[in-house]
């Protein structure tokens, strides 16, 4: 008997595509095409499921590495968004997920922190990493990495921010007549001063929503009012708590307060909070997205829901179908958004009450805008 353990047992030879075709009495092209979800569609699913037995019987795996090498295609597709810590992108990763693992596909995410180069270096990467499709919740007007979208023949579905290019697919929100319906119902309260906080208008969300609510000041029962749209630097709640305690310290006359999403809000109400000014008894306020915890707010806000996941599940759906099939038409897809009204909107101040409708003047510092 040997003094030296025997260490090395003999290793079970690599189950091949080969094999599985032998085994299943097929080509070895149909083999492949079975046992690839992209592909499975094109073979009867009677084929398919006897390639999948024998494959199992063979303990096949499949070479994920060696097919992106030939095919120049992985499993896998880029999701980018803006801000991966604004929870407004939460579900709609979470469906975008779920949609294409459904064909086999597992996705990488990716930030781009409002930064259109940021945005170009990480298309390029996922392009380098032969990623079979985007999804884009980054893209701003006019923005340049659409057409290097196009140019590498990337197949790719613009999320929530639609670019408005010819050749570009998307799914959005009607945030125009959203924003519309959060006007129309303040004024319904009987509002007469009214303030928008829109941030700058490089994307289409900002300036659809921006436009909802100069359509609704052009409204019959718009007549006599007053409306101020208000520039925001950002999209987060820092910036909300800024603008607002700028608007208190300059002597704000407005009795309600919209804000361009729901981060802005809750500083907003933040800041009427630090202020000693009661919302909605003072200053009605809405937002918009309906993001998680609004409903526990004090008071709970009022907002306009934006539905993440079906944005998510749409986009994904439409690259699914884009994939299998490059040159289907472009399309645009709008979902409706629907107003969910709380306790952070009420009827307006009127002239003679406890809290009448002269200027709010705080004893802030003026902030510099």
């Amino acid at each position: 008997m040997s003094d030296t353990p025997q260490r090395h047992q003999s290793k079970r030879p690599r189950v091949t595509i080969v094999d599985v075709a032998n085994g299943a009495g097929v080509h070895v092209s149909t083999a492949s095409r079975a046992l690839n979800p992209g592909t499975s569609h094109r073979i009867s699913s009677k084929v398919v499921r006897k390639i999948e037995k024998v494959a199992e019987q063979l303990g096949y795996k499949r070479n994920s590495l060696a097919s992106s090498l030939r095919t120049q295609k992985t499993g896998t597709i880029g999701l980018i968004v803006p801000n991966l810590s604004d929870p407004l992108f939460s579900p709609i990763i979470a469906s975008v997920e779920e949609r294409v693992a459904e064909d086999g596909y597992v996705t990488f995410v990716a930030n781009s922190d409002y930064s259109p180069i940021k945005l170009r270096s990480i298309v390029e990467r996922m392009s380098s990493q032969f990623v079979a499709g985007l999804v884009v919740a980054s893209f701003e007007l006019n923005d340049p990495s659409v057409e290097l979208c196009l140019e590498l023949g990337i197949p790719t579905v613009a999320v929530l921010r639609d670019p408005r290019h010819a050749r570009m697919s998307s799914v959005a929100m009607d945030d125009a007549a959203g924003v519309q319906a959060i006007v129309e119902h303040v004024l319904e309260l009987g509002h007469k001063d009214i303030t928008y906080v829109t941030p700058p208008l490089a994307a289409s969300t900002a300036q659809n929503r921006l436009a909802g609510f100069n359509a609704a000041t052009r409204l019959a029962k718009a007549a006599g009012c007053r409306f101020d749209v208000v520039e925001a630097r950002a999209y987060d709640v820092a910036e909300g708590e800024r603008i607002m305690g700028h608007m208190l310290a300059s002597g704000l006359t407005s009795t309600a307060v919209l804000a361009f999403n729901d981060l802005l809000a809750v500083g907003c109400l933040v800041a009427l909070k630090s202020a000693g000014v009661a919302c909605p008894e003072q200053i009605s306020l809405a937002g918009v997205n309906d993001l998680p915890f609004m409903n526990l707010l004090s008071p709970p806000l009022t907002t306009l829901h934006t539905a993440g996941r079906d944005l998510g599940f749409e986009s994904a759906d439409l690259l699914m179908s884009l994939i299998k099939n490059h040159s289907q038409p472009v399309k645009r897809i709008l979902l409706t958004p629907h107003l969910v009204l709380r306790g952070s909107t009420g009827p307006a101040r009127k002239p003679g009450s406890s809290s009448d409708p002269s200027p709010i003047v705080t004893q802030s510092e003026p902030i510099s805008v």
